[in-house]
């Protein structure tokens, strides 16, 4: 199984499975930038080498400016992590909640990170009958229950999202049963709207918002982990204490500056994503796959119920060197759902062509037209 570790991207394992080497995997597994890290930041990780040597900043006080100046929020309400996986532990632990909502299916590290507290999971189940769109309602029952709220913004790995409004009624209710609102912005940055949808400048005033953001998954540079949250400064200098010193490296800090910079990087990255996943839609339904609709990096695909289900599709197309992630270990999901991540024109036409001959295959293997 691809996904041993829970999530996707693992290249490891995918050498270890298929037998192909790392080098010639092409991996729609993992949600990341199809443009790879921003051009330039090779020699900017070169020029720093020799700070290697040295402690990074405890505080990332340098990137925590930049971001601050980015947003246009006090670096006071800024905490800079080893990856939003750790923003996530953070809180919870700093919290400590007795329950916490999550959506089903949403990332799976809500609820583990909550579980590894001995927090209650409330779950609040999303419709595949309406496209998995992300129910309000529910949620706002949920805020007279839970302590904490974790909301996928957009949701992974729907690709669901709320609107501005949305947004702002589940944050009023919140605040009135003083529950905390989590809102994971970690793919908001591929979003064309993303200045418009984001709450980050609310939740850097709010004391029951709190706003993640991932830099890994836009700027294409997981292997280095970095992340950050925004909240009211009592929130973050609260949730800051539990961090381990030293827990974001001297290179991640320096690679974060230089890509809150690279503007024409980052509007090159959504119209290609953009365009890409229309096209991508378009070429899941004809072979008779159901892409479900959103605007991130990445598409959840559930595949034809007469032919082959996600995990024979992944083995096919694992055996050709290309990645793709089963959902089966989804609440709410099953066998029949894979995810998808947008790349280049050329990978993309690459993944269409593959699933096109496993689809092709399985029908004349069945005698079928």
């Amino acid at each position: 199984m691809l996904e041993r570790n829970g999530h996707g991207g693992d290249l490891t394992t995918a050498v270890e499975l298929f037998g192909v080497p790392a080098r010639e995997m092409l991996d729609f597994s993992a949600n990341i930038n199809p443009l790879g890290p921003p051009p330039g930041l090779k020699d900017v990780l070169h020029e720093e080498w020799t700070g290697l040597v040295h402690y990074p900043d405890p505080e990332s006080r340098e990137l925590r400016r930049a971001i601050s100046q980015k947003y246009n929020i006090d670096p006071a309400s800024i905490l800079v992590g080893n990856g939003a996986a750790e923003i996530i532990d953070l809180i919870v632990r700093g919290f400590k909640p007795g329950k916490v909502a999550v959506i089903n299916p949403a990332f799976l590290e809500y609820a583990e990170a909550a579980l590894k507290a001995g927090a209650e999971v409330l779950s609040v189940p999303a419709s595949a009958d309406d496209a998995f769109a992300i129910p309000e309602e529910a949620l706002l029952a949920a805020c007279e229950e839970a302590d904490l709220l974790f909301i996928g913004q957009p949701n992974n790995p729907t690709g669901q999202w709320l609107d501005r409004e949305a947004v702002i009624r589940l944050a009023d209710t919140a605040a009135a049963h003083n529950t905390t609102l989590v809102l994971d912005e970690a793919f908001i940055d591929f979003f064309e709207d993303e200045r418009e949808l984001s709450f980050i400048r609310e939740a850097a005033a709010s004391r029951h918002v709190i706003v993640i953001r991932s830099m890994t998954k836009f700027y294409g540079i997981p292997g280095l982990r970095l992340g950050y949250a925004a909240s009211h400064p009592d929130n973050i200098s609260f949730i800051r204490k539990l961090q381990v010193p030293w827990s974001v490296n001297h290179l991640a800090q320096k690679a974060g500056v230089f890509a809150l910079n690279q503007t024409e990087y980052e509007t090159r990255t959504k119209r290609l994503v953009a365009v890409e996943r229309a096209w991508l839609e378009e070429e899941l339904k004809r072979m008779g796959c159901l892409p479900y609709p959103g605007k991130a990096n990445f598409i959840l695909v559930r595949t034809a119920a007469s032919g082959p289900d996600a995990a024979e599709l992944q083995l096919t197309l694992g055996r050709q060197g290309i990645l793709i992630r089963g959902c089966a270990g989804f609440a709410g999901l099953d066998a029949r759902y894979f995810r998808i991540a947008v790349r280049t024109c050329m990978e993309n036409e690459r993944l269409i062509a593959a699933l096109r001959g496993a689809l092709c295959n399985r029908r004349e293997a069945e005698g079928t037209d």
